[in-house]
């Protein structure tokens, strides 16, 4: 059995210090629960940068630009991977990653740590509202292999999209960990954006028979938007392991990762396979290139009729 945990924290949005601190605080509280694999929300140590344009660009207004580190050379990871040897324990956590290239570029990035180090980091592929201004993309969909089973990272804005999940389960993840600063300004349980947390989580992990484990920001003075709520979502037909509330704490969940994936892949759905039972051939649509997007991959041409 493996436990895992979400977290619902939340971040002060220019004291990277007080970030750490808080993420040194909820690894310790997890060790003692003896958690092997514990997940920090979107940017946690940075600040989350989904900002309106009007407070992104006057010079006193980027701090969280101007916090962005090198990974894996920077501070705050080898700080994180220092509190993953200690408490012999994977990390996930996002930060604003500095380009190693072009130092004036920043990329919203999910980093794995754990006992034997660094492990690998993920640049976010689909960059929502103000993000796509400051943020360059990212272009793959990692997965790495573990002492506990292949964990495949994205973020946020992500889980709308089938397409991200569905590649690291077909790259073999067992675990997809999904950090966010999801959004709820009503802090109410109707709240549109509350229902689509909820049922993107869900689906994500019953359409690839994958574990989902969502991270998620809280409510606080300095951050007074956000969802909370993370989660922990398991390979069979709706089966919720974990959530939070609004308020800061873990949502912990002690589970058996390749028996209850063998399990929906064998026995859920009338025997169906959900991730073999594909019909590849038939999907081509969905690698065409989107001539409406603001970032294209170039492998198609737009239509005919298209200006």
């Amino acid at each position: 059995m493996t436990k895992i945990a979400a977290v619902s924290c939340t971040y002060h949005p220019t004291d990277v210090q007080w970030n750490r601190d808080k993420m040194a605080e909820l690894v310790e509280k997890a060790a003692a629960e003896g958690v092997e694999l514990i997940s920090f929300p979107e940017e946690h140590v940075t600040g989350c940068g989904t900002h309106p344009m009007s407070e992104m660009f006057p010079p006193d207004k980027r701090t969280q630009v101007e916090a962005a580190e090198l990974v894996p050379e920077g501070p705050s990871t080898q700080f994180a991977i220092e509190l993953a040897k200690k408490f012999d324990m994977y990390i996930s956590f996002g930060i604003a990653e500095r380009d190693e290239m072009r130092w004036h570029l920043t990329h919203n990035c999910h980093v794995l740590v754990g006992p034997e180090g660094y492990i690998g980091k993920y640049r976010k592929v689909h960059l929502p509202l103000a993000e796509r201004l400051y943020h360059v993309p990212g272009t793959d969909w990692p997965v790495f292999d573990t002492r506990i089973g292949r964990i495949g990272l994205s973020t946020c804005y992500d889980v709308y999209f089938p397409e991200s999940a569905r590649t690291l389960a077909l790259k073999g993840a067992d675990i997809i960990v999904n950090p966010s600063c999801w959004p709820n300004v009503t802090q109410s349980y109707e709240d549109s954006d509350h229902q689509s947390w909820i049922t993107l989580g869900a689906a994500r992990a019953l359409e690839n028979t994958v574990f989902m484990v969502q991270a998620s920001t809280c409510n606080s003075p300095e951050a007074p938007v956000f969802e909370g709520h993370a989660q922990i979502y398991g390979p069979n037909p709706g089966q919720l392991l974990a959530r939070t509330g609004f308020e800061e704490g873990l949502a912990i969940a002690d589970v058996d990762i390749k028996k209850e994936i063998l399990d929906a892949r064998t026995f859920a759905f009338g025997g169906g396979d959900l991730v073999r039972d594909r019909r590849p051939g038939l999907y081509g649509m969905l690698v065409a290139s989107n001539p409406y997007g603001f970032f294209s991959d170039g492998l198609y041409e737009a239509p005919e009729d298209f200006e």
